[in-house]
């Protein structure tokens, strides 16, 4: 690839759509880990422990993901910056086909969520102490990252802000798997339709997912409080 493609609109487009197809798998393996929490500490504390166990090529992974979410970023806000110099004007998308407008247009705003999100999610979880006080559920004992998981959950501005940010990326999932679509060129009369409508469907699946845990955690304590003062 020489440097007209990476200033190209098309080249740029492309590496956008790669880059975020790249995400989106990371996304789902993501998802696939989280809901162990579903089987209890023992279950999603085993995940967590053979996850760390891959280091230190986890770290490679790790950077890797990192590289390709600025390059994502980059990428995008110049496609951004690209058009509103063309159109001199405040920038505006049109509506695309398979998305409503309005989940276009919030793309950029989404994706700033996206990438605060992400700093406080490594910060909340991975960047912090799996058996200090967190993790200590009410009977004293610590349950690792379990533990650190379901109390951070238990505050409900920490979980409506995790739901808030998982709609937004449903939001760019939406977008981002008919871009893919399209910024390929993969157009058929009979079958684009249906991989929209894929877009769309996938992109709730994936919010409903991490959105789920929060609210079993809620659901959860409630009915432990439920029992407790029965």
């Amino acid at each position: 690839m020489n440097h007209s493609y990476f200033s190209s609109s098309i080249g740029r487009k492309q590496i956008v759509a790669a880059t975020g197809l790249i995400l989106i798998l990371f996304i789902l393996g993501h998802l696939a880990g989280n809901l162990f929490i579903y089987f209890g500490p023992e279950a999603f504390n085993h995940y967590a422990k053979k996850l760390a166990g891959l280091r230190p090529f986890l770290y490679l992974i790790e950077f890797g993901l990192l590289g390709i979410f600025l390059i994502h970023m980059y990428f995008t806000v110049l496609l951004v910056l690209e058009n509103i110099k063309a159109r001199g004007q405040t920038y505006r998308l049109k509506k695309d086909k398979g998305n409503p407008a309005w989940a276009t247009k919030w793309m950029a705003y989404t994706g700033t969520l996206i990438l605060v999100f992400v700093i406080y999610h490594l910060l909340d979880f991975t960047f912090t102490d799996h058996h200090g006080p967190r993790s200590m559920l009410v009977d004293g004992q610590s349950y690792g990252l379990y533990g650190v998981v379901y109390n951070s959950f238990l505050n409900p501005l920490h979980s409506f802000f995790y739901i808030i940010c998982m709609i937004a990326v449903g939001t760019h999932l939406s977008h981002g798997v008919e871009s893919f679509v399209q910024t390929f060129g993969f157009n058929h009369p009979r079958y684009t339709p249906k991989i929209l409508k894929f877009s769309q469907c996938f992109a709730v699946v994936v919010t409903l997912g991490y959105s789920s845990i929060p609210i079993y955690i809620f659901l959860k304590n409630f009915n432990m409080a439920s029992g407790i003062c029965h």
